[in-house]
């Protein structure tokens, strides 16, 4: 499914909704929903994933229950759920990328999103799921229309979180070594697709990702301080996104460029500029 304007806009415009009117989707906007998740969508990181649609639709009082999000969540009926194998990091890496990327078509058809990683009954959404021994629910996210203004207590959550907020430049780009911030100047043509990474969600907004750019050639060494697994995948999401929207064809190795690095800070992958 190809997006309906340019991806650096839907990343503008992409932010986490808690609350939903709790109107079911149309149908024209439910099929579009299914079909993402039934497309086919690969990420550099050589692993798989499934995502599933769980709705509220047909369930009883005790079921709806079950599907909690613990005061996180307020009005929503429908919700995808990302499953990989137990064990498998780079799975969850993937699925940071393959339900960032519906997440940005769910935003671009006008729905809102909310990334979940702990903050649901893990139980509840394993029954729904009929999830195997051998997977994992790293992350879900409700799905659906959103009121135009926001509720109170959910304004005070996102302060609270500097939802709003992103860190500088100079705290999470780097030329050559991390001793030396990248500016937006020798980014160049890659300027976009850094500052689609610097929007990225995160858990609870630290934006642990971190980026050198090679001092000779075009490429880009992705680390990170911490956070989840799912975070680098969407930072890589984003990056990938871009640079395919602006023409930048670019190969994804894991390749450790043996740059030194701050403790707590662990490579990740490198994209090359073919």
């Amino acid at each position: 499914m190809e997006f309906s304007k340019p991806i650096m806009d839907i990343i503008k415009e992409r932010t986490s909704w808690r609350t939903y009117t709790g109107a079911p989707l149309g149908q024209a906007v439910k099929d579009k929903v299914l079909a993402l998740l039934e497309e086919k969508i690969e990420s550099p990181l050589g692993a798989t994933c499934k995502l599933q649609f769980i709705t509220q639709e047909g369930l009883d009082f005790m079921q709806k229950r079950k599907l909690g999000t613990y005061g996180f969540i307020a009005g929503a009926r429908d919700f995808i759920a990302g499953i990989v194998k137990r064990g498998d990091a780079r799975a969850v890496e993937h699925l940071g990328y393959v339900l960032e990327t519906v997440i940005l078509h769910a935003t671009d058809i006008g729905l809102g999103t909310c990334w979940l990683g702990g903050s649901f009954n893990k139980t509840g959404f394993a029954e729904q799921a009929k999830l195997g021994s051998d997977e994992s629910m790293p992350a879900v996210t409700p799905i659906g229309y959103h009121p135009v203004d926001r509720r109170f207590l959910e304004g005070i959550m996102r302060t609270v979180v500097k939802a709003n907020t992103r860190k500088p430049w100079a705290s999470l780009f780097f030329d050559g070594t991390f001793t030396a911030p990248l500016s937006e100047e020798r980014a160049g043509v890659f300027k976009d697709a850094l500052e689609g990474v610097r929007l990225g969600p995160s858990a609870t907004n630290t934006q642990p990702w971190r980026v050198v750019k090679d001092k000779d050639v075009d490429a880009f060494h992705f680390y990170s301080a911490g956070g989840w697994h799912l975070d680098r995948g969407i930072a890589i999401c984003h990056f990938d996104l871009v640079s395919k929207a602006k023409g930048h064809a670019g190969i994804w190795r894991a390749e450790d460029p043996g740059i030194a690095k701050p403790e707590g800070v662990n490579y990740v992958i490198s994209w090359r500029k073919e």
